[in-house]
């Protein structure tokens, strides 16, 4: 809940902070930044607003200008706020926003009822791996090869473990992924997934034991390509692998029968 504060520039609303935080915190510049995170990526303060005065904001989350002249500059580096003189501090759009800050990122996902985020992230995910595969396709060993060959035979004797399963299911994706050489593409999942992998959606496609199945031929089909050395097949199968994979467990979210079968209630 907000209350109105005197306007800075005429005909633009200011919206003032909820005053919820507790007296003097340590590290009280990164909870005054989560707390304005958060209210500008849920919509509370919505593009175009003008933040409230620096003295409202101290009395609000009882801090010094201080702290929340660097909170705002931290916001206005991530994109979400530009600060002009005598015009106070304006909500950027969306598409200003850092959404690869880790910050920014878990204020979005947590905020997103849609799922729209998640099919983002799925498809640059799928887009990045199947680029990974391609390199990796051409340049593994055969010392490389054998231990993918490992993975893939103790993904076999997990399947009737949904927990481990998964998590030796994304420590043979990103084994593909340092072995392919792409730094970059690797950078920027080790950045996103972490935080992604927090959320309940993003990455819980192993659900019962016949997902284990369904994700298991797609580790098989991707290794196959790799040994062949075939660069196309091999980021077809990573995508139709992480797409698919995708695709089946939102199925799993609207349709109460597949639902019951994964055991939800």
């Amino acid at each position: 809940m907000f209350i109105d504060t005197p306007d800075l520039v005429e005909g633009t609303p200011t919206v003032s902070t909820l005053p919820s935080l507790p007296a003097r915190p340590a590290r009280l510049n990164h909870l005054v930044v989560s707390s304005l995170i958060d209210e500008i990526v849920s919509g509370n303060l919505p593009a175009g607003a003008i933040l409230p005065p620096e003295q409202v904001m101290c009395q609000d989350f009882k801090v010094s200008r201080s702290v929340i002249r660097e909170s705002v500059k931290l916001l206005e580096e991530k994109g979400l706020v530009i600060a002009r003189q005598g015009q106070g501090t304006t909500v950027q759009p969306v598409q200003s926003w850092s959404l690869l800050d880790p910050l920014i990122l878990e204020a979005y996902i947590r905020n997103d009822r849609s799922l729209t985020i998640f099919d983002d992230l799925m498809e640059v995910r799928a887009a990045l791996e199947s680029q990974m595969a391609r390199k990796a396709a051409l340049r593994l060993t055969e010392e490389q090869l054998e231990e993918l060959h490992r993975r893939v035979l103790e993904l076999e004797s997990l399947l009737d473990d949904t927990e481990l399963y998964t998590e030796a299911d994304i420590a043979y994706h990103g084994l593909i992924a340092d072995l392919s050489g792409h730094l970059l593409a690797r950078s920027i999942l080790r950045t996103v997934q972490p935080t992604a992998l927090a959320n309940a959606y993003y990455g819980r496609t192993h659900r019962s034991i016949d997902d284990n199945q369904r994700s298991h031929h797609g580790h098989a089909t991707i290794y196959e390509a790799l040994l062949h050395r075939d660069p196309d097949a091999a980021a077809k199968a990573v995508e139709e692998h992480i797409l698919g994979g995708w695709e089946t467990y939102k199925l799993s979210l609207i349709d109460p029968r597949t639902m019951a079968s994964h055991g939800e209630s």
